[in-house]
């Protein structure tokens, strides 16, 4: 679909409007910057991400409109922790610091295990992440939350917009 840039707009706006994201709008458009002028068109994908994540085979699924479009090998969490059901991303971090134990451990931190990317789900403190350790990857290692190598969480963080459905199953 087409959309002409208004005055006021911005790419992130017109994400939101769209359910999509600002890298979505600009991979589609070519831009290699933020900065839109009013009369520009943009093509918008209005296609509709989802992710199924198995943990017993530690498979995260991404499906558009319910076809499969790519699998990645991930993570989960040790003893079964990781949670069932459906949820819904609902923040997205860059480079986030952790907390841990009431400590906060910087981005730049060795400490820090969550990797360049956090997508945090409607459930407190879980989420999918990246990592420090990658030889960890295939594994039930985590505390709970979904673990993927850094370069494949961030192709999925340019993808998936807030509020995208997570189904995690046994």
């Amino acid at each position: 679909m087409m959309r002409e840039v208004k005055a006021g707009d911005t790419l992130s706006m017109i994400a939101d409007e769209y359910r999509t994201t600002v890298e979505m709008i600009k991979k589609e458009n070519g831009l290699t910057s933020d900065v839109i002028r009013p009369g520009m068109q943009l093509r918008i994908w209005t296609g509709r991400f989802s992710v199924l994540v198995d943990k017993s085979q530690n498979l995260l699924t991404l499906r558009c409109n319910g076809d499969v479009v790519k699998t990645y090998r991930v993570s989960t969490g040790k003893d079964n922790i990781t949670p069932v059901g459906t949820f819904k991303i609902v923040n997205k971090l860059k480079n986030p610091p952790w907390t841990h134990d009431g400590k906060v451990y910087s981005p730049e931190s060795p400490e820090n295990i969550l990797g360049t990317r956090w997508m945090g789900f409607d459930i407190p403190g879980y989420g999918i992440h990246g990592t420090t350790q990658p030889e960890s990857i295939g594994q039930q290692v985590t505390a709970g939350c979904v673990r993927m190598l850094n370069a494949e969480v961030e192709e999925l963080y340019d993808l998936l917009p807030v509020n995208t459905e997570v189904t995690i199953i046994d």
